[in-house]
């Protein structure tokens, strides 16, 4: 380089050097420390975890063997035409409710257990928000039911399908064992290996772990219990990364 540079120029090209040098280097910084961020979430949008008054929801890939129970709320003519949280327009007269995990036009049974009536919802809108609330139903939902007058009502929830339109049984919750609320499942196997690779697994993440023996010689594999659907749902959401089909069970 030096022969070929004329020596009034060399000082400059020295400069020019370091300078590309330089900016090689700090890219190469910079895609270092890109490596260590988190990925942005690439799922589908109604699956996207939300923040709402503070609190990160995090939506369900399935509604596969959802069961639970709480306090149902209504909501009706002061919302009657707005748009729901799925693009759809909210109708008090149409049997819908709001969830906050539950995945859209994921069909549920709502069980009031004051009276033992129930209803046939279909998941369009997120929400309640309010506290020690699990689901907000339309008012003819909430008619079919007789919850109008009180307002709110002790219900249980099962849904009917996977929401994505597959028919799906709920499993059965009460083989499910312990003195939780809330299980997530990772898998049924029928090798004795598959099981043993699944619960080393699980115990290296941290989680506890049950077995427990179907009557078509499968066995389930467990993971927790959890006292809280928030929790479960956090906790879910991590473990798909390892079990894309894992769901939860609920023993209440």
């Amino acid at each position: 380089m030096s022969d070929s540079i004329p020596a009034h120029d060399r000082p400059a090209a020295r400069r020019l050097i370091l300078l590309v040098l330089l900016s090689v280097l700090a890219a190469s910084l910079l895609l270092a420390g890109c490596g260590t961020k988190k990925p942005a979430y690439k799922g589908p949008a109604s699956t996207r975890p939300y923040t709402v008054r503070g609190v990160t929801y995090y939506p369900l890939a399935s509604a596969r063997g959802f069961e639970q129970t709480g306090t149902a709320s209504w909501y009706g003519p002061s919302f009657h035409g707005r748009l729901t949280s799925s693009g759809e327009r909210y109708n008090q007269n149409d049997l819908t409710a709001a969830h906050t995990v539950l995945p859209f036009h994921t069909n549920v049974e709502v069980t009031n257990l004051s009276n033992g009536k129930s209803v046939v919802v279909c998941i369009n809108d997120r929400g309640p928000f309010a506290r020690n609330r699990v689901i907000d139903l339309s008012r003819a939902a909430a008619s079919r039911i007789d919850m109008i007058g009180p307002g709110t009502a002790r219900v249980r929830i099962r849904a009917l399908d996977s929401g994505d339109g597959e028919e799906e049984r709920a499993p059965d919750s009460a083989d499910a064992g312990g003195d939780g609320l809330y299980y997530i499942q990772v898998g049924a196997f029928g090798s004795q290996r598959n099981v043993s690779r699944a619960q080393a697994r699980a115990r290296r993440d941290g989680y506890r772990v049950q077995v427990l023996s179907t009557s078509g010689g499968l066995k389930r594999v467990l993971l927790g219990p959890w006292q809280s659907l928030d929790d479960v749902n956090l906790a879910l959401w991590h473990v798909r990364d390892d079990y894309p089909e894992a769901f939860l069970v609920s023993d209440d």
